[in-house]
């Protein structure tokens, strides 16, 4: 006679779990002035709005889990979101095994213990997706409010290179500002 018992494995994985997006572009700054002076206009603008220069000439200002990075002698801006979780997750499964026939206990439980490690790789794939679509929102959402930053930004490097090419042309008698439709008159004396 065969007697049944029951096999209960326990399984847990820990790991940091991380999800990321981002995006580039390119802003459109006119070349009013040599490049090497947009820049240097881009970088100072940049820089009064909380960006800071690293090393190799990048301005970068980070947010919470968003990064903005902008090269100044090209335009380019790279929008980075990061969300990261250290993540324990569980799984618990019987079994049921005979003392006469079939696999011994030790084979059932490396069985069992195989499938529960599948298990937990499958349940941490699908917190790293729900991560991953957690930084696109967090990405989507940031965009939309740096955008019309950026804008700001372009607009007022482009008025100051004007300034400074009217005053390169000759003596500047008058600038005239709208802020409400951004037109600026500039009167040069040649």
């Amino acid at each position: 006679m065969s007697r049944a018992y029951r096999i209960t494995v326990r399984e847990s994985l820990t790991r940091e779990l991380k999800g990321s997006d981002e995006i580039s572009t390119k802003l459109e700054v006119l070349e009013i002035l040599p490049p090497e002076q947009m820049a240097g206009l881009l970088a100072e603008e940049l820089k009064n709005r909380g960006f800071e220069e690293r090393e190799d000439g990048t301005l970068v200002r980070r947010d919470g889990k968003v990064t903005v990075a902008v090269e100044p002698c090209t335009g380019e801006v790279t929008v980075k979101s990061e969300a990261s979780e250290k993540v324990t997750l569980e799984a618990k499964r019987d079994a049921t095994g005979y003392d006469d026939v079939g696999p011994g206990e030790k084979n059932i439980r490396d069985r069992v213990r195989e499938q529960l490690q599948q298990d937990l790789e499958r349940k941490a794939e699908k917190e790293t997706e729900r991560l991953q679509t957690q930084a696109t929102q967090e990405l989507e959402r940031r965009l939309e409010e740096l955008q019309p930053e950026l804008g700001q930004v372009v607009n007022k490097v482009t008025r100051e290179a004007l300034k400074q090419k009217a005053g390169q042309m000759g003596t500047i008698k008058e600038i005239a500002e709208d802020a409400e439709t951004g037109n600026m008159t500039i009167k040069v004396e040649v």
